[in-house]
C-alpha cells in the first residue's frame, strides 16, 4: 500500500493525481457537523473520485481523534490517504448564581454562602469542580466580591462574582428580630464547634433559660461533668470545653439552663467535628439523628503515614497538553508509598486509582470537600500526613515548586519543612523571589509566608480551600511540585523524571524524622 497526502506519478503511462481537499488535520467542536472535504482523484485529467472508498469511525458526540481514510484502487495499485479530526470541547461551562448578584449584609454580621450552579455542554456535572474564592470581612465596612470558578475537563474556565456590600450596623436592634430568632428555634442547638489544644469550642442557643448555660457530658452511667457557658445574649452562649478531664467512655451531649435536653448539632456535614488528638486521647464526635455523642479512648497510631494524591475522579486539577494533575499526583503518591514502605513503614494512600478514591459525608458536597474531610479523619491517627499537588496559572512563566502549611505550626513542626524547603532549592534548576512556604487565611484567603517560622492565629485552609483546620488540627501539609502550565518546568520535573529527586528528598525527611536510617532507591 502507498500512502501520502498527495501522489503524482505514471502508471502505465498515466497521469494519475490522488490528493486531499482542504486541511490534512481538522478540529471540530464536539456535538458539531462534519462536512465532508473530498479528494481530488484523476487520471490524465479524468475524474475517477467515484472509485474511491472512504472509511471513517468518526463520532462527532465523543472528544477524541479520528481518521477518515480514503482508498483508490488503480491497476492493482492500492492508493490510500488520511485525514485526522479531532473532537474538541471548548466551550466553557455556565454558571449561575443561586440567590442575588448583590447582597448588602450589616457589620458584624455573617455572611452566608449561598452557592452557584454550573452546567457544561460536554462533561455530566461539574458543580462539584466549583472553586469558592471569598475576602468578605464583614467586621469592615466595604465593597467585596465572592467569586465563583470552575474549569470542565477539558481546561475550559468560566467565572461569575458576586458583589457583597458591608455596611454600617444600626446602633439598635429592634425586639421583632430577636422575637423571631427565638419563635424560630425548636430545641436546644449547638451551631458551632472547633477543636482546640486542649478540648473544644462550642457556641449555641438555649431556648428555654434563666440567664446561665452549661454544657454536660454524660457517660452510660450517668456521671456526668458540667462545663459553664459564657452568656452571648438572651439566648446564645459560647465557651472552651477541656476534654482531657473526662475518662475513657461514651458521653451523650447535653445543653441545660432550666431544663436539660440532649444537645443537636444541625450543622452541614462538612461542618461538623470529627474526632482529634487531644491530650494522649482519640476524641470522636458522632451525631446520630443530629444528637452529639462523644467517645473518649486511649489514643494510637494507626498509620505512619498519610498521603493524599490530589484531585481524582472527574475533578482533573491542573492540566496541560500532556497530562492532568490528578495523573501525576497519584504516580508520585505510589512511589512515594513503595519506598517508604520499603523502610518498614505503614502508609494509607486516599486514592490507589483515578478514581475519588476514599472520601466521607453526604453524596451532595463537592467531592474534594468530602476527600478533605477523610484526610483529617485518617490524619488525626498518623504521624505524617500530606497532599501531593501540582500547580497551574494563567501566567505561564511561573514554576518551581511550594509548599502549604498550617497557620500556627510552630518551629518544631517546620523544621522538617525547612529541610525539605533547602533540598528543594537545591535540586530545582531556578531559585525565583517567590513565596515558596507560605500559610492562607480561610476568611480572606490572603497569602502568609512561612518562611520564618511565623505564627498566625486565624482560621486556615485545610487542604488549600477545601475545610477549617480547626475541623480536625491535623498539621496536613500540601505539597505542590511544579507549574504543569510552564512547560519548561513540566519537562524538567516530570519528563525528565526529576520530581523523584525532589521526592527522595521528602522521603528521607520523614523517614529520619521517625528514628529509622534513610535507604537510599
Amino acid at each position: 500500500m502507498i500512502t501520502g497526502t498527495l501522489l503524482y506519478f505514471l502508471v502505465f503511462r498515466n497521469n494519475l493525481v490522488f490528493k486531499l481537499k482542504g486541511d490534512k488535520e481538522i478540529k471540530l467542536e464536539v456535538y458539531s457537523e462534519y462536512q465532508e472535504l473530498g479528494i481530488i482523484a484523476t487520471i490524465n485529467d479524468k475524474d475517477i473520485s467515484d472509485t474511491v472508498t472512504v472509511d471513517t469511525n468518526l463520532d462527532i458526540n465523543k472528544l477524541g481523534t479520528y481518521e477518515i481514510t480514503y482508498t483508490l484502487n488503480y491497476k492493482e495499485k492500492v492508493l490510500s490517504l488520511t485525514r485526522k479530526i479531532e473532537v474538541v470541547d471548548t466551550t466553557a461551562p455556565t454558571l449561575t448564581l443561586k440567590g442575588d448578584s448583590e447582597i448588602t449584609l450589616k457589620k458584624g454580621s455573617s455572611y452566608q454562602e449561598l452557592g452557584c450552579s454550573a452546567l457544561d455542554n460536554y462533561d455530566e456535572t461539574v458543580n462539584d469542580k466549583i472553586q469558592v474564592i471569598n475576602n468578605v470581612n464583614s467586621n469592615l465596612e466595604g465593597i467585596y466580591e465572592v467569586k465563583y470558578n470552575v474549569v470542565d475537563n477539558s481546561g475550559n474556565m468560566a467565572s461569575v462574582t458576586r458583589k457583597v456590600i458591608v455596611v454600617k450596623q444600626e446602633e439598635t436592634v429592634s425586639e421583632p428580630i430577636i422575637n423571631n430568632i427565638t419563635n424560630s428555634m425548636e430545641d436546644n442547638e449547638i451551631t458551632n464547634m472547633y477543636f482546640i489544644n486542649d478540648g473544644i469550642n462550642v457556641e449555641g442557643y438555649i431556648k428555654d433559660n434563666d440567664g446561665n448555660y452549661k454544657v454536660s457530658f454524660c457517660n452510660t452511667n450517668n456521671k456526668c461533668v458540667t462545663y459553664n457557658m459564657t452568656k452571648k445574649d438572651d439566648y446564645y452562649f459560647n465557651g472552651n470545653i477541656a476534654l482531657t478531664n473526662l475518662d475513657n467512655g461514651t458521653y451523650d451531649v447535653y445543653l441545660e439552663s432550666k431544663t436539660k435536653l440532649r444537645a443537636l448539632n444541625k450543622q452541614e456535614l462538612q461542618y461538623r467535628i470529627a474526632r482529634a488528638k487531644i491530650g494522649n486521647k482519640l476524641m470522636t464526635f458522632s451525631y446520630d439523628n443530629n444528637l452529639v455523642s462523644l467517645k473518649v479512648e486511649d489514643f494510637n497510631y494507626q498509620y505512619d503515614i498519610v498521603i493524599d494524591p490530589g484531585h481524582g475522579g472527574s475533578d482533573p486539577g491542573a492540566l496541560n497538553q500532556f497530562i492532568d494533575e490528578k495523573n501525576i499526583n497519584l504516580i508520585q503518591s505510589q512511589y512515594e508509598k513503595k519506598r517508604y514502605e520499603e523502610h518498614g513503614l505503614k502508609v494509607l494512600m486516599l486514592r490507589e486509582d483515578l478514581s475519588y478514591g476514599t472520601v466521607m459525608g453526604d453524596s451532595s458536597w463537592p467531592a474534594v470537600r468530602r476527600k478533605a474531610y477523610a484526610l483529617g479523619y485518617y490524619g488525626v491517627v498518623s504521624k505524617i500526613v500530606y497532599s501531593n499537588h501540582h500547580n497551574s496559572s494563567d501566567d505561564k512563566s511561573l514554576m518551581g515548586w511550594e509548599i502549604i502549611v498550617p497557620a500556627t505550626s510552630n518551629s518544631n513542626f517546620l523544621s522538617n519543612i525547612y529541610k525539605i524547603r533547602d533540598a528543594w532549592s537545591n535540586i530545582y534548576p531556578v531559585n525565583e523571589n517567590h513565596t515558596r512556604v507560605y500559610t492562607r487565611n480561610y476568611n480572606t484567603n490572603v497569602i502568609f509566608t512561612k518562611n520564618n517560622n511565623e505564627q498566625y492565629y486565624f482560621t486556615d485552609y485545610y487542604a488549600v480551600i477545601r475545610l477549617p483546620y480547626q475541623l480536625f488540627n491535623v498539621n496536613n501539609v500540601l505539597f505542590e511540585g511544579s507549574y504543569l502550565s510552564n512547560l519548561s518546568d513540566f519537562d524538567w520535573y516530570y519528563k525528565q523524571e526529576n520530581w523523584k529527586k525532589m521526592s527522595e528528598e521528602k522521603i528521607k525527611t520523614y523517614v529520619t524524622s521517625l528514628g529509622i536510617e534513610y535507604i537510599a532507591p
